[in-house]
């Protein structure tokens, strides 16, 4: 069963992440909570920073099935710059969306709170 993040389409509080200045919403702390997936924002906020920076906005597509993960990092056209598979994780089963945007500071989101 996957993790419903249909209902976040905003967010109140922010949380920075404890090795970058990059920061994350509600939506993406209720995903890592109830997933089991703060390895999923580490993954984003250490592999991706120079990427956002210089391109601004990412897309950021988590796949998750028979226990491996696939995540893509595209550009806002599509352009897929990173695959990384993941050939274990107990997160729930779903495709996720997140978008990841470059500001003073970055912020990473649920693509609904955009």
């Amino acid at each position: 069963m996957s993790v419903d993040l249909s209902g976040f389409t905003g967010t109140e509080n922010y949380y920075r992440h404890p090795f970058t200045k990059s920061l994350y919403t509600d939506g993406v702390k209720y995903f890592a909570d109830e997933a089991g997936a703060y390895w999923f924002i580490d993954f984003v906020m250490t592999e991706c920073d120079s990427l956002v920076k210089s391109e601004g906005f990412l897309t950021i597509l988590l796949d998750v099935k028979d226990g491996q993960a696939m995540i893509e990092v595209r550009d806002g056209d599509g352009i897929n710059f990173v695959e990384r598979r993941i050939d274990y994780t107990d997160c729930p089963e779903g495709k996720y969306k997140f978008y990841f945007i470059y500001g003073e500071p970055t912020v990473l989101l649920v693509a609904s709170e955009y």
